[in-house]
């Protein structure tokens, strides 16, 4: 079993941000709620000689979005040439500027306020970083949908496997008996939606395998059937990204809860 404690406190975020008071709150409110590390830097320049110096501890950066030597989010696009995820920190919000954040894969963003505003954004990180551990399954027979799923997931650090109907789901998860979340489109050929998750439920319960269906022909009963055959959630095709995270990410904070009870119980089993 894998010592959390210890990859927590091996992990580094990278903090970019040219305000230094800015930067300690930051700072101090990961340290008070998590067991990172961090890292400031001030500067554009200053953030390409961290990730190249640090580039193996670093896994996310907290970015301000407006730099003076990088006014238009270049500092976004640097981490993703590192392969950091980034999170980003913004004073303003609109429309253009959250299509912005879509297009450059940002993992997620926050607006500058309170130190309470900073919670959420802490818990983020960390969801993130459990976020790697966690294998997931991507069931659609559309290869472009497929492939749009899997950078979704892949942008919030999940590792992925594909599958383009039930039949190839099942022989994943013999594979891959600790696939965490399957994501499964409805309508398939050779084993639909339903199916699978009937197949699923068979064989692993809802604390084992979270499962969440996604369909274009989404409605009242056919978020009910999903739901009543086992599924953990259901989306309706097209959705917004950030919905797509919020619930993903959910799905499986609660996954992990259930496994974490599951574990206590069988532990006063044993005593």
């Amino acid at each position: 079993m894998m010592n959390v404690q210890a990859l927590y406190a091996a992990q580094t975020v990278l903090i970019i941000e040219d305000s230094p008071v800015q930067s300690k709150i930051i700072r101090n409110q990961i340290l008070a709620l998590s067991q990172f590390d961090t890292l400031a830097a001030y500067t554009l320049e200053e953030a390409r000689e961290a990730l190249t110096a640090y580039k193996d501890k670093i896994f996310v950066a907290v970015i301000d979005l407006n730099l003076p030597d990088a006014p238009n989010g270049e500092g976004v696009d640097l981490c993703l040439d590192f392969g950091v995820p980034t999170v980003v920190l913004t004073a303003t919000f609109n429309e253009e500027i959250r299509k912005r954040f879509i297009e450059r894969n940002v993992a997620d963003f926050f607006f500058k306020g309170s130190i309470q505003d900073m919670d959420p954004m802490v818990h983020s990180l960390e969801r993130l970083f459990m976020n790697q551990f966690v294998k997931a399954l991507v069931v659609e027979d559309s290869r472009m949908s497929r492939a749009h799923l899997r950078h979704l997931l892949e942008t919030q650090r999940f590792t992925v496997l594909e599958a383009a109907d039930g039949v190839e789901a099942m022989e994943q998860l013999e594979a891959n008996p600790d696939i965490g979340l399957i994501i499964t489109d409805y309508n398939m050929p050779n084993m639909d939606g339903f199916e699978l998750v009937r197949n699923i439920r068979a064989r692993f319960k809802m604390d084992r395998v979270a499962i969440i269906g996604v369909s274009a022909a989404g409605s009242g009963p056919l978020t009910a059937k999903f739901l009543k055959n086992g599924a953990n959630d259901f989306l309706t095709k097209p959705f917004e990204v950030e919905e797509f995270y919020w619930r993903v990410n959910h799905t499986v904070s609660v996954l992990e809860v259930m496994k974490d009870l599951r574990t206590c119980q069988e532990t006063i089993s044993e005593d």
